[in-house]
């Protein structure tokens, strides 16, 4: 089995919106989708549009209201995301997608430079009290993207201690996801998450019926259990979408599609053979009537 891809992400648009730590995490219920001619029930694993597009793998659909599953193991060759295997299930007015060890942005934080008076101020931290100490203003390496000057204080910590980690030990990712679970059926789905991770920290995903923002600017939006109607009556939930860069790129993952259910094929009456009168028999004529004789008889005696 080949491992999965996890190459070095080059400065792209994720490697600014993880250094600038600005990340919006907020559920979506209900939310408004395109409208289109009416569709067949499908479901994907990932896809994403932007600098680093990527097609949907992998993808299933049921043109027929038949199941249909796919598998991968990998997705294309990409810098931006990886996953361990995905799973895409489209059946009649049914679909559903598995995904497991999701991560986006893999090893960025460990790419960037950090500047030298800012390392010789996290060398010299004391080693109590120092969570007081503010967060410097010091100006990031500049990344090459049409995006305004980076600097410490854009960073998602809460002191001097904070950032000193944040950027001497980096985290592995962007974001992780162990696992994640779509489903829709009808017009009614539901979405199963299991351990996230944003830049190292642990999140409790929210459920349903709550949202959660996370200290942030708008550089990225995480949404979670996003749905919407089709004006074809299908109905779609996606179980996370990363925004990145306004737009720049948007990333899908576990998306499900349920179409109304595909009309059964109407059996088609076969016309019934003529019915034939059955074959005459010959018979012989009738035989005549008989006609009487008179005759006399001798008188005896």
């Amino acid at each position: 089995m080949r491992r999965p891809l996890r190459r070095r992400l080059t400065p792209t648009v994720l490697t600014a919106a993880a250094v600038a730590g600005v990340v919006t995490f907020s559920l979506v219920a209900s939310a408004p989708v395109g409208n289109a001619a009416a569709r067949p029930s499908s479901a994907y694993a990932v896809s994403a549009e932007g600098q680093v597009p990527i097609p949907k793998t992998p993808y299933a659909e049921s043109p027929d209201g038949k199941r249909h599953t796919t598998s991968a193991l990998e997705l294309p060759e990409n810098p931006l995301i990886s996953v361990r295997a995905g799973t895409a299930t489209a059946g009649n007015d049914s679909a559903s997608v598995e995904l497991f060890d999701i991560v986006v942005g893999p090893d960025i934080l460990s790419q960037v430079t950090i500047p030298a008076e800012l390392k010789n101020q996290c060398t010299s931290l004391p080693k109590t009290g120092a969570d007081n100490l503010p967060i410097p203003d010091i100006a990031l390496p500049d990344l090459g993207l049409p995006l305004p000057q980076l600097s410490t204080k854009d960073l998602p910590v809460k002191n001097l201690p904070d950032l000193c980690n944040l950027l001497l030990n980096p985290p592995k990712s962007l974001l992780g996801i162990d696992s994640l679970n779509v489903w829709c059926s009808g017009d009614t789905g539901g979405v199963d998450i299991g351990s996230l991770t944003l830049l190292g920290q642990t999140i409790k995903a929210p459920s349903t019926k709550q949202g959660a923002t996370l200290p942030a600017a708008p550089l990225a939006t995480i949404k979670v259990n996003s749905q919407g109607k089709h004006s074809d009556g299908a109905f779609t939930i996606t179980g996370v979408s990363i925004d990145l860069g306004g737009g720049t790129e948007v990333i899908n993952l576990a998306s499900a599609t349920c179409a109304k259910p595909a009309a059964k094929p109407k059996p088609t009456p076969k016309p019934s053979p003529p019915v034939e009168a059955p074959a005459q028999v010959d018979t012989p004529p009738a035989a005549p009537v008989p006609t009487p004789v008179k005759t006399h008889h001798p008188v005896t005696g």
